[in-house]
């Protein structure tokens, strides 16, 4: 008798498997040489900590076209999947807690949120007229 499995599991976490995305991240590395021991030791230990994260250091040549891309003059910055999540270099712990968020397709508390969408059916709701103003006097 064969039983279904459910999803492999480990005691740290739920296995990966080949056809979900991984997550990306690239630091950014400044123009000016601003910072670059602080973005190698980053680096460093997110590969140690994080190897299902592919993580890469873009030297500061290659970084003026992707800096520009993001109106950003100096850099460092980090990219997590093609976007950028942080200007200047954040604590590690919070850096590994966004980049979780974006592996598990959570939406930051801190994004803007979308307006409400009206249910389907119900026409939106007309803008109040103004108020009179006070009489003159």
């Amino acid at each position: 008798m064969v039983f279904p499995l459910p999803a492999a599991q480990t005691l740290c976490g739920r296995l990966r498997y080949a056809d979900e995305a991984m997550v990306t991240v690239a630091f950014l590395s400044s123009i000016q040489d601003f910072q670059e021991g602080r973005i190698q030791e980053i680096a460093d230990r997110l590969r140690k900590e994080h190897p299902e994260w592919k993580v890469e250091v873009v030297p500061p040549d290659g970084s003026k076209a992707p800096l520009a891309k993001f109106k950003l003059k100096f850099g460092p910055a980090i990219l997590v999947n093609d976007r950028i999540e942080f200007v200047g270099i954040p604590r590690y712990r919070m850096l590994v807690e966004r980049i979780a968020m974006v592996a598990a397709a959570r939406i930051s508390p801190r994004t803007a949120q979308p307006p409400p969408v009206p249910p389907a059916g119900t026409r939106p709701a007309a803008p109040a007229a103004a108020a009179p103003g006070p009489p003159p006097g």
